[in-house]
């Protein structure tokens, strides 16, 4: 695609968009069509279709006797519809042809917003944030524009989560990326981090939509084309890349059928959105441990701490912090109290290692699958050499490797089955050998763009 490459900006390109894939059926080069954005494949899948609640916008009676749960559930929902709605400042720009036609798009295909499951698990924390902070309420749908509320989602130029940070940018905002965790892919941290960097991007440039424009395109970018323009010079005035100028137009028209979708003929999925309905909640491990453990005295699937805490790459939570695990909100406090009863001997598995002759330290943290980096740091290593009959101390695994979601996950739907790393193998070869597309693969192991494929590694396949 002919974009602009940003330089500085969090991520230039929506989602792995891809011109001319489910797009509008009018679509042409006009730069103001609507373009599709296409994430990996899910791991599980669900139905997107809209709940068959009255549209948004919309009462019913209800009846005096008995209450009908529905009408009571829809109740609730409303009040946090209508908190999102009164948190709406930007003019949505309805007269401009570009957002009338992705409003035209979007309304009859409210699916291609995220999917439901996504909405109730992520939107509600997103809006609690961005209305603590007193920021404009359309703010609260970006990462829908940029991610379609998908942790996961990656863009070919190296943006990752909800929010598309590139690495640049994340580690400019303290978002930690090593072989344990991709904060990238944190929803808590991310969010906090998206949001510092609109702030500073609004106290520069004095107008919202210039900050979500710089958000997309670069804050250099921005400045070099006002400077261009002058002082007075608004979002509209200014000429910016065809993407950049779709990314606002789109925020502008989710924005404006969130706030009346039955003015667009549009059914959104809101019926479980409560006034109080963010989905988990942040509670301490009191230091690293290992995922099986705490899934064990959490009394859950393994596969559901993975789900909850998308940034987590390994088997363990990361030994430098921060020292906690997302849940499920109605859980939080037995999660706290059962985490903290793990004896610190549980918490994390060592044994003692003796090096064998030829043996490498690199050879040795692929084996127990951890980081030379952090072997060094357990045992004291000034460097990564190491000789025979030395002892390391080393860390274990709670179960069988197999055990752990992220090394064995299976695509959704079809026969699982495993595909074993071998010397030599890309991601993009190994779909192609299988007849995969590369992004579902991607997807369905928890493989990011700048991840490491190691020789032995099993991926999960299905087709």
């Amino acid at each position: 695609m002919s974009v602009e490459t940003p330089t500085d900006g969090v991520g230039a390109v929506p989602v792995n968009e891809v011109p001319g894939e489910d797009t509008p059926p009018d679509s042409t080069v006009d730069a103001t069509e609507p373009v599709d954005v296409i994430v990996p494949a899910d791991v599980t899948s669900t139905s997107t279709e809209s709940p068959s609640a009255a549209p948004i916008g919309e009462t019913e009676a209800t009846p005096v006797e008995p209450p009908d749960p529905p009408v009571q559930e829809e109740a609730v929902a409303m009040g946090f519809v209508d908190r999102l709605r009164e948190s709406f400042r930007l003019d949505h720009s309805l007269d401009r042809q570009a957002v009338a036609k992705e409003i035209t798009w979007v309304a009859r295909r409210p699916d291609r917003l995220a999917r439901r499951d996504r909405l109730l698990e992520y939107l509600p924390y997103v809006c609690e944030k961005v209305w603590d902070r007193g920021m404009p309420g359309e703010i609260c749908l970006l990462p829908i524009v940029e991610s379609r509320l998908d942790p996961f989602a990656f863009s070919k130029g190296g943006a990752v989560g909800l929010w598309q940070f590139i690495p640049a940018t994340a580690k400019r905002f303290g978002l930690k990326i090593d072989w344990w965790v991709d904060e990238r892919r944190d929803v808590v941290l991310a969010t906090d981090a998206a949001l510092d960097y609109l702030e500073e991007l609004h106290d520069r440039f004095g107008d919202w939509l210039l900050a979500l424009a710089a958000y997309n395109w670069g804050e250099g970018s921005v400045s070099r084309r006002l400077s261009r323009s002058g002082p007075n010079a608004g979002f509209f005035d200014i000429k910016v890349p065809r993407e950049t100028s779709r990314y606002v137009d789109r925020l502008l028209a989710y924005s404006a059928i969130f706030a009346d979708p039955a003015r667009f003929g549009a059914e959104l999925p809101f019926s479980d959105l409560g006034a109080s309905s963010v989905a988990f909640a942040v509670v301490e491990t009191g230091g690293q441990v290992d995922l099986a453990r705490a899934a064990e005295a959490l009394g859950c699937e393994l596969d559901e701490i993975y789900r909850r805490n998308p940034a987590l790459n390994r088997w363990a939570t990361h030994p430098e912090g921060p020292h906690r695990l997302l849940v499920s909100a109605d859980s939080e406090s037995t999660a706290a109290e059962a985490l903290a009863r793990i004896p610190e001997t549980e918490r994390l598995a060592w044994v003692r290692h003796r090096v064998v002759s030829g043996e490498t330290l690199s050879e040795i943290a692929r084996a127990y699958r951890t980081s030379v980096e952090w072997l060094q740091q357990a045992n004291g290593l000034p460097s990564t050499l190491v000789r025979t009959g030395d002892h390391l101390r080393v860390p274990a695994t709670h179960r069988p490797v197999e055990h752990y979601a992220r090394l064995s996950r299976p695509l959704a739907g079809g026969s699982a089955g495993e595909y074993v790393v071998k010397p030599g193998d890309t991601i993009w070869g190994i779909a192609r050998s299988l007849g995969l597309q590369r992004q579902a693969l991607m997807a369905a192991n928890h493989i990011g763009p700048e991840d490491i494929l190691r020789i032995g590694q099993r991926l999960s396949i299905s087709h």
